[in-house]
């Protein structure tokens, strides 16, 4: 097995800063086919929501992101990196910022702390992982999307 440092590939975080924007692009169009050409296909990938159960695999990822497009006809991210990572074939990012959804005549913003973990696979740098949390005292999306 060969050995890894915390100094491998370190410095070269451009596939994963690339991945990032590919998956926030993604993300704005709303359109869950493109979200999915994201995502690894892996049985692992995994998905968290606030206050929704996490999904797990690609079909239960494909459910949740349906479930956000149904409820989303506008969807704006002003996230600010707070770091990247890399090692070897994978990588992660912490960003900060908010989500605007609009649907119908109502907008919601949402404070975020989001960390995605990336996987190079075949097709490219995939997302494996993304964890998405309020900021203190910020209620769920779904919370203020349901009230």
């Amino acid at each position: 097995m060969e050995e890894h440092t915390w100094n491998d590939d370190i410095e070269d975080v451009e596939p994963v800063i690339d991945a990032e924007s590919q998956l926030l692009g993604a993300l704005e169009t709303l359109d869950v086919n493109r979200i999915m050409n994201c995502w690894s296909e892996s049985d692992q990938a995994t998905l968290i929501f606030p206050g929704v159960e996490m999904a797990r695999g690609s079909q239960a990822i494909r459910m949740a992101w349906v479930d956000v497009v149904d409820h989303t006809s506008k969807l704006n991210t002003v996230l600010k990196p707070v770091s990247f990572f890399r090692l070897g074939d994978m990588g992660w990012t912490f960003l900060s910022g908010t989500l605007m959804s609009t649907h119908g005549d109502e907008t919601l913003s949402v404070e975020v702390y989001i960390t995605n973990i990336y996987v190079r696979e075949s097709g490219g740098w995939k997302i494996l992982h993304l964890h998405a949390a309020p900021s203190p005292h910020q209620p769920s999306y779904l919370e203020q999307r349901l009230n």
